[in-house]
């Protein structure tokens, strides 16, 4: 089989599977909300009175940070599945016609 359609059979997948949402409530990657960064805080009176605080936001953005990248993880792996199931009914329906 020419690369040349792979290529195309995959991104047809891609574009046909990612708005559709399935039964099985797959992870999309709409469900993947990036974190809002901290406020930079410059006064420095300010960030020596509340470091702890400051410190904890910064714990809690890297926390939620990790938890979007193994959402958006979990979204490419759903959608890869996806392509993996429709890549032989797309393929099924034969060669395209020249034009």
């Amino acid at each position: 089989m020419p690369l040349f359609f792979s290529r195309r059979a995959y991104l047809a997948a891609t574009l046909l599977t990612m708005p559709v949402c399935g039964a099985a409530q797959t992870v999309t990657v709409l469900d993947c909300l990036p974190p809002v960064p901290p406020a930079p805080v410059t006064d420095a009176a300010t960030r020596a009175e509340y470091r702890t605080e400051i410190g904890q936001e910064f714990t809690a953005y890297f926390d939620e940070a990790q938890a979007y990248l193994r959402c958006l993880d979990a979204a490419r792996a759903a959608v890869s599945e996806e392509i993996n199931r429709v890549i032989p009914d797309y393929q099924s329906l034969g060669p395209e016609p020249d034009g």
